[in-house]
């Protein structure tokens, strides 16, 4: 990829930082503001008019700053954004975020205009701008943020990134993901894009060594064609959530990020012819499918094998496998009998394996024989226990844990786990799960369709489809 593109990592991994309009207000930046200042990234405030701020020294103008300064952060009002925008050119900021809203996305001409002008100095200035309107970025493999992330709260070792047009949403987003043990790389969000888009966090995404797999959530796109030669070199899977799809959805991005939002059926149909890159319908879809890349190794085939304490939800995860495109998987005869020694007589083991009461008892000699037979290609655990026998009996779930992540690593075939049950239930199969690289999640049908993209990734990959 290209020399720019590398020269984006003073954003997540900057040597000075500046947070250009610090306060001590109990207002947006506040607590930005307070982590930077007391972490360990060598951060000063500027405001006119304090000494101080969280009792660090403050610093009038940028250029005051007797440190050559990397990133600078602009929280002031939106008509004294051009100033520091300037006075950061005059002390050769490398790069701006620009986390104040008020601008194309207003609709007023005033600052509509004003965002223009910072469009140009974008172009013809040596920095990089992202912003407006944005919460700016979040490395998780070093804790530096512009934005309200709290750490403590949260996974490290993540492969998963996120590049998202709308700011807050990118905070909303990662608290969400934390509650379900989703762990992150890097998080973007660049507003409404006056230089730093998609195309450039793309390119740098692809070169980063923490990233395995992209997810990207689109609202308007300027660079179409540019967007779409990225999207072809890209080697690392892309999960696309692209809103717009309603008239009402196509005006609401206009008012929200001041993008023009394009006609959905073109970007669907692109999406479409893309190599590696897959269409999703919602936030939830995209994490759980990101989850499934992120954490298991792609199938040779597309033959799924169902475990399950419960036949009813087997037999509709069939009906799922065959519309999504994949099969259900032909189990040897010395496969079922494996399972028969170990199963009561009332177990169904013609895959789906139902083993009903038996699950704790009888999962490891079946998981063991599926995963030894050719014919399985991936395996979907459907984790239907009710909630009062968990707790009545202490029952835990890291024996299955462990063995799972013991047999994927052993026979490169991916299992993921679907927890039919109540919140109780999910979050105490959450607790642990992480530790051992085990995809969860509430959807079937989301299960089987990362399975499907995997397969297809897989494909493309090995230049099959």
């Amino acid at each position: 990829m290209s020399v720019k593109s590398n020269s984006l990592d003073f954003f997540f991994n900057p040597k000075t930082v500046a947070i250009i309009g610090a306060s001590e207000s109990l207002k947006f930046g506040y607590t930005m503001t307070n982590y930077l200042l007391k972490s360990s990234f060598k951060t000063y405030p500027v405001n006119i008019s304090k000494e101080k701020i969280f009792g660090y020294k403050a610093y009038k103008r940028i250029s005051d700053i007797p440190e050559q300064i990397e990133l600078a952060i602009i929280i002031v009002p939106n008509e004294n954004v051009l100033e520091a925008i300037k006075d950061c050119i005059k002390s050769n900021v490398k790069g701006i975020i620009i986390e104040t809203a008020g601008f194309a996305e207003t609709g007023i001409e005033k600052y509509v205009q004003i965002q223009h002008e910072i469009e140009e100095i974008a172009k013809t200035a040596n920095i990089r701008i992202i912003g407006p309107n944005c919460v700016g970025i979040t490395n998780f493999n070093n804790n530096f943020t512009t934005t309200d992330v709290e750490f403590d709260k949260l996974l490290e070792g993540g492969k998963i990134s996120i590049i998202a047009q709308s700011g807050v949403l990118g905070n909303v987003v990662v608290d969400w993901a934390s509650s379900q043990k989703v762990a992150f790389a890097k998080s973007i969000t660049f507003g409404n894009k006056v230089d730093v888009d998609e195309i450039d966090m793309l390119e740098y995404l692809e070169n980063d060594p923490y990233t395995k797999v992209i997810t990207l959530y689109l609202e308007g796109v300027k660079k179409g064609r540019k967007l779409i030669e990225i999207l072809k070199r890209v080697t690392k899977p892309v999960i696309v959530l692209k809103n717009g799809r309603s008239k009402a959805g196509f005006n609401a991005i206009k008012s929200h990020t001041g993008s023009i939002a394009g006609d959905d059926k073109i970007y669907d149909a692109i999406f479409k012819q893309l190599p590696g890159v897959f269409r999703v319908d919602n936030f939830y879809e995209m994490f759980d499918i990101a989850q499934i890349f992120a954490t298991q190794p792609l199938p040779n085939g597309k033959n799924v094998a169902i475990i399950t304490a419960s036949g009813s939800l087997g037999s509709l995860a069939c009906d799922q496998i065959e519309q999504i495109g994949l099969n259900l998987a032909p189990l040897k005869k010395s496969t079922i009998e494996q399972m028969k020694k170990d199963s009561p007589n009332w177990t169904s083991l013609r895959n789906p394996i139902d083993l009903g009461p038996s699950v704790f008892a009888t999962f490891k000699p079946a998981l063991t024989a599926l995963m030894n037979d050719e014919n399985v290609h991936a395996v979907l655990y459907i984790f239907a226990v009710p909630q009062k026998p968990l707790e009545t009996f202490s029952l835990t779930m890291i024996p299955q844990f462990r063995l799972i992540n013991k047999l994927v690593t052993k026979f490169k075939k991916p299992v993921t786990i679907c927890v039919f049950g109540s919140r109780w239930t999910l979050d105490y199969l959450l607790e642990e799960s992480p530790k051992y690289n085990i995809p969860i999640m509430t959807r079937t049908d989301h299960a089987l369709k990362g399975l499907k993209m995997m397969y297809d990734f897989k494909a493309i990959k090995e230049r099959k489809i």
